[in-house]
């Protein structure tokens, strides 16, 4: 019943929306306080000011980690637990803003290459402007693609009626250009950015080794990407720019950059926060979105940080006690705010800075494509600086050791348990799922507790419901 009532809200949510299209012409009001485009771009600071809107603030995409294999049942939101179930034809549609919150920012950054065009800027500045616009707009298809497979591909700014409405573009062409833009953004933005949150020409080329890294895999498929993948992450990595932080626990829980950040942003929730009761998640929500399951738990290695800071079951009290909770994660949580009697309005309870990107990720890149195109005598290195990294006693070599005297498909089955190991809960599980085709270790942990089996459906989204009747595209061809 709870699901029908909701289902009858969105339809009549939807209602509206085809009202407006219909009767907007005796709708239709003059705009009294409408700014042109023309008008607004005027000076370098017009465009930063745009710039800095446009940097991505849905921390919802992280519900991609409830596809996770190593997630158990949420206690959460009806529509989180339809996806943890896999039920494929409701709880997906969470997922609006993964459609939206993109095409938002799209749409923005080509007005600013659009009007970028006519400025009287020095050249360092047109450079920087056009490179951090196309770097922002190779990240949203990039996005896209993933979540949606064939879209619309707008790469101007909408100027009529006929622009609007247009078909969607094959994955292929969707990827020709994301790697057009991300290549010229990579050239243009300087080694430094403005300010911190904004991308640079090292965000750039990390941005492309995960572009080339997933490319390589399903449904692209473009195996000569692993090469560029590690050419990408290693000229990172030799940058002298980033570093290893020297402990697992050193790397979150920071309002600022560390040495191991390539690109983060600051994500508060006011107004909400996930209980200790459930758990607790970087999104900060009042209900419990990430639990591990006791397979996860029980899969590190003796010594591991990852998961004796990272994983726990117990905290501290404002009264100093110890109190024994539910197993939960502690990347992203405040330990000020771990009481369970906390008011749900209380604020800023997770402050932290979000990473986006971060150097763990590039030796982890390097160590799968240097395995992918070599064999794995030359990847060791890369896997083993960061199972070095999390021993809890880093001169016990016993804790976490080296890898050593694997195949090719035992390197490849390791880096990505390591990927898991060191990145779970940052919003990697579903992408990597999909591009290396293993949701069927989804279907293991979950069994039976799945409304509906793993199928190709998995592999795409849904396209939201007021995207299809607005824009006149076909729903993906597995949820038809």
């Amino acid at each position: 019943m709870i699901r029908m009532k909701t289902l009858i809200k969105n339809i009549l949510l939807a209602v509206p929306v085809i009202l407006s299209a219909s009767c907007s012409s005796w709708l239709e009001e003059e705009p009294k306080t409408f700014i042109s485009p023309s008008a607004f771009y005027q000076t370098v600071e017009d465009f930063d000011g745009a710039l800095k809107g446009l940097y991505p603030q849905d921390q919802n995409l992280n519900l991609t980690e409830v596809f996770a294999d190593y997630n158990d049942k949420p206690e959460s939101a009806e529509q989180v637990g339809d996806i943890w179930a896999n039920n494929p034809g409701y709880g997906f549609y969470a997922f609006r803003g993964a459609w939206a919150g993109p095409y938002s920012t799209i749409k923005n950054t080509n007005m600013i290459l659009e009007e970028i065009e006519s400025k009287d800027f020095s050249a360092e500045t047109k450079n920087r402007i056009i490179g951090e616009a196309r770097c922002l707009r190779a990240w949203s298809y990039f996005t896209l693609v993933q979540f949606f497979g064939d879209v619309p591909l707008r790469d101007k700014v909408v100027s009529s009626d006929a622009d609007v409405a247009i078909d969607r573009t094959s994955q292929a062409d969707i990827y020709k250009f994301i790697f057009d833009d991300i290549l010229d953004a990579e050239q243009k933005l300087p080694e430094d950015a403005p300010e911190m949150g904004r991308v640079d020409k090292y965000v750039a080329k990390a941005i492309m080794a995960r572009i080339y890294l997933t490319s390589a895999g399903y449904p692209m498929n473009q195996k000569e990407n692993f090469a560029k993948a590690k050419e990408k992450a290693l000229e990172v990595i030799n940058s002298g720019k980033y570093s290893l932080m020297p402990t697992f626990d050193k790397v979150f829980k920071t309002e600022r950059y560390t040495a191991e950040t390539i690109w983060a942003q600051l994500f508060s929730a006011p107004d909400s926060y996930s209980g200790m009761h459930n758990n607790s998640s970087p999104i900060g929500s009042q209900t419990a979105l990430y639990l591990p399951t006791d397979a996860f738990i029980a899969g590190f290695d003796k010594g591991d940080m990852r998961k004796e800071w990272g994983i726990k079951s117990e905290y501290i009290n404002a009264k100093g006690s110890k109190v024994i909770s539910r197993t939960y994660y502690n990347k992203y949580i405040n330990e000020e705010y771990l009481e369970q009697e906390l008011p749900a309005s209380n604020t800023n309870i997770l402050t932290w800075q979000t990473q986006l990107i971060r150097l763990a990720e590039m030796y982890l890149i390097a160590a799968e494509a240097e395995n992918e195109v070599n064999g794995p005598a030359g990847a060791y290195q890369y896997i083993n600086a960061i199972r070095k990294r999390a021993r809890v006693d880093q001169g016990d070599p016993t804790n976490v050791p080296d890898l050593n005297g694997l195949t090719q498909d035992q390197f490849r089955e390791a880096v990505l348990l390591e990927r898991k190991h060191e990145l779970f809960e940052e919003g990697f599980a579903w992408y990597d799922l999909k591009r290396t085709q293993t949701f069927d270790k989804v279907q293991k942990a979950r069994g039976d507790r799945l409304n509906v089996p793993i199928g190709t459906y998995n592999n795409t989204w849904l396209i939201p419901d007021t995207e299809i009747l607005n824009n006149n595209i076909p729903q993906n061809p597995d949820y038809r």
